[in-house]
């Protein structure tokens, strides 16, 4: 008998995905013998110790987006495929589970998938459950049986700067107001989920050194320096100043509020910030350096902190008037995971699922791309996730990236 326990509704900040039915996947590269018996018994023993994965998202009788928990073991899908396309053979509905892993073998290689609805976990919160599979693989093969703490059901953002005295303000360039707008009806997205590719910059260790050094030199972050060059791509293939490109990026939010906040704690603890050029043109270091000092001051002013109490006004409000808007979202530096006997960590990567926005108001990105910052094994890597027909827009929307990145290092 599965037993299904209501738990409570989602906040504005996990709604944002719901809506679109994001799925988002954390993809590692194997070579060497891959045990799917002992990859199974991890999963679940990792699944026990996290509820939220166990959890589905239903809709109430009064319109309201619902979490549900089950006791039962997320999906695995094991296929003999090409690792190229992770997620193939697997089957995502938001309304059958919030999670699932997804296999792909082809001889001594492999790509292990831990699909997670952005509704329940953010990159942070999803990092610390890739970690604890890997390293209950570990234990598993070795003839432990994984010890894992039991997690409780994250809050959401929201619920997390109220407990710490962090209220809604009026921001910046906005009219005051005095509650929230009422949330608008549900509306879910229709039909199959499609196909997305990858496109993908990814720069050699030597060559993330040195722009680790340069930002080291030049007293900015590794973050302001890919971002800049991002607005520098975007700025030459759109055929726009940098002054009508408004950059948009979350900020993870757990390290600037007190008390911190830990990985698993909340589903989505992330703030948002915005930057926008004083000057049509800059060089990269200049532009990076405004990025960063911007981040900082909006972090200390405590504007950071408060977006997300605003996503209801912000999700009902028309998009940026902009000729330009450029989305991207930094993981940082992907935390090491366990080594593994006869199993070799060679890569990690994302990969998403979405369904079109039935809102309308999600910023579109030119060749329907999202884009995804990391470093992993001391390599960054800037990946593009779009629809197949937009390939050789991608390509050399990443090619001139790449040019950009070494131009600075030259």
């Amino acid at each position: 008998m599965i037993v299904v326990d209501m738990v409570r509704r989602l906040a504005p900040s996990e709604v944002m995905f719901a809506v679109g039915e994001v799925f988002i996947g954390y993809s590692v590269r194997v070579s060497g013998y891959l045990d799917p018996v002992a990859l199974t018994t991890a999963f679940a023993a990792v699944a026990r110790a996290h509820p939220v994965l166990r959890a589905r998202i239903d809709v109430s009788e009064a319109g309201e987006y619902m979490f549900t928990v089950s006791d039962t073991t997320p999906e695995i899908f094991i296929t003999d495929a090409d690792p190229e396309f992770p997620l193939t053979g697997a089957k995502s509905d938001q309304r059958a589970g919030v999670c699932a892993l997804c296999v792909i073998r082809d001889g001594a290689t492999a790509c292990v998938t831990l699909l997670i609805h952005h509704s329940v976990a953010d990159a942070a919160h999803a990092f610390a459950v890739v970690t604890a599979l890997w390293t209950a693989y570990r234990d598993v093969v070795d003839g432990r049986t994984p010890e894992l703490p039991v997690h409780t059901f994250p809050m959401p953002v929201e619920q997390l700067l109220l407990a710490r005295g962090i209220e809604k303000m009026s921001l910046p360039g906005s009219p005051p107001t005095a509650e929230s707008p009422a949330p608008p009806p549900v509306q879910q997205s229709r039909g199959e989920y499609p196909e997305l590719r990858t496109t993908r910059c990814r720069l050699t260790e030597d060559e993330t050194a040195a722009l680790v050094e340069l930002g080291h030199r030049e007293a900015v972050t590794m973050h302001g320096l890919v971002s800049a060059a991002l607005l520098h791509t975007e700025a030459e293939i759109r055929e726009l100043p940098l002054t009508e490109l408004l950059y948009l990026y979350s900020v993870d939010l757990r390290t600037r509020v007190s008390p911190e906040i830990a990985a698993t704690e909340g589903t989505n603890v992330l703030g948002f910030a915005n930057y926008l050029s004083p000057e049509a043109a800059m060089p990269l270091v200049e532009l990076a350096r405004g990025i960063s000092a911007a981040l900082h001051a909006g972090v200390t002013a405590g504007i950071v902190q408060r977006t997300p109490l605003h996503i209801p006004e912000v999700a009902a409000a028309p998009p940026p008037a902009l000729p330009g808007v450029v989305v991207a979202t930094n993981w940082g530096t992907i935390p090491a995971l366990s080594a593994q006997d006869g199993l070799r960590i060679e890569d990690f990567h994302s990969t998403m699922l979405a369904k079109p926005d039935p809102t309308g108001r999600r910023p579109k990105q030119p060749g329907d791309g999202t884009c995804i910052i990391s470093t992993f094994a001391d390599r960054l890597s800037v990946e593009i996730h779009h629809p197949e027909e937009f390939t050789d827009l991608q390509r050399h929307r990443v090619d001139v990236l790449a040019a950009t990145l070494r131009a600075a290092l030259a």
